[in-house]
């Protein structure tokens, strides 16, 4: 069956990217907090920054894939899609 309504389903989109940013913001400053407020250094600093960095790429990237799905939906190219 069809769906009638005119929703773009933005919102689930929106609701999954801010969980795992807050998820990854959150890892991110327990790894460098546990660390560095013990007084840590040298290279094992090295390595927690990177560990922490790289949660918050994936932080970042969840945000960029929601600002192309946006562009996409404000385009219309979901309505595109279901001609198909």
């Amino acid at each position: 069956m069809r769906k009638t309504t005119k929703s773009h389903g933005l919102l689930g989109a929106v609701v999954a990217v801010a969980v795992i940013v807050l998820l990854m913001v959150l890892s991110a400053g327990a790894i460098l907090g546990d660390y560095f407020g013990d007084g840590g250094g040298g290279f094992e600093a090295g390595v927690v920054v990177l560990c922490a960095l790289l949660c918050l790429a994936v932080a970042g990237g969840a945000v960029a894939a929601l600002i192309q799905r946006w562009r996409e939906v404000k385009g219309g190219e979901e309505d595109e899609a279901r001609k198909y």
